[in-house]
């Protein structure tokens, strides 16, 4: 079977006393997610996330600490796919959040939007990607939220 493999993110700021995420809305589609692409040869799951941070949202993001991943099968053209998508929580830096108008890329987004961390993992369209956001809500909030948001790694087995 063949293998792939993927990485995105949950970006996170602080907005007038909450915490909120970055989700998007993928091109074509009517339910809402957390964004990530292809791993590119050559590139790690992190610096995958990275860009594809910035590609599907418009905003430049620091990493702050891997999340986990979710493994599932699909299937394109009859033939059955192993997936694996790495998730890596990120501190908002700039940007605009919708600003991804980049040259020579297709439409991979129809919409971008903030939502309070509170409400994003019932938000999400993906089962894998509601457990993640769980997961960082609870890293989060376990974390005292600002310190964890300004960098401090979280503690080992947080999830």
């Amino acid at each position: 079977m063949p293998r792939e493999a993927s990485a995105g993110g949950i970006v996170v700021r602080e907005q007038a006393g909450e915490l909120e995420v970055a989700v998007i809305r993928p091109h074509g589609r009517s339910l809402w997610a957390l964004p990530k692409g292809h791993v590119d040869p050559g590139e790690s799951a992190e610096q995958t996330a990275t860009r594809e941070v910035w590609e599907e949202t418009g905003l430049r993001a620091t990493l702050v600490a891997p999340l986990g991943e979710i493994r599932y099968v699909y299937q394109f053209r009859g033939q059955r796919i192993f997936k694996r998508v790495h998730f890596f929580l990120f501190r908002y830096h700039s940007g605009v959040l919708g600003d991804i108008q980049h040259a020579g890329q297709r439409v991979e987004v129809d919409e971008a939007r903030w939502v309070p961390l509170v409400r994003v993992a019932s938000l999400l369209g993906y089962k894998g990607e509601k457990a993640i956001a769980a997961r960082a809500a609870r890293m989060l909030l376990r974390a005292g939220s600002p310190l964890a948001v300004s960098g401090r790694p979280p503690e080992q087995g947080d999830d």
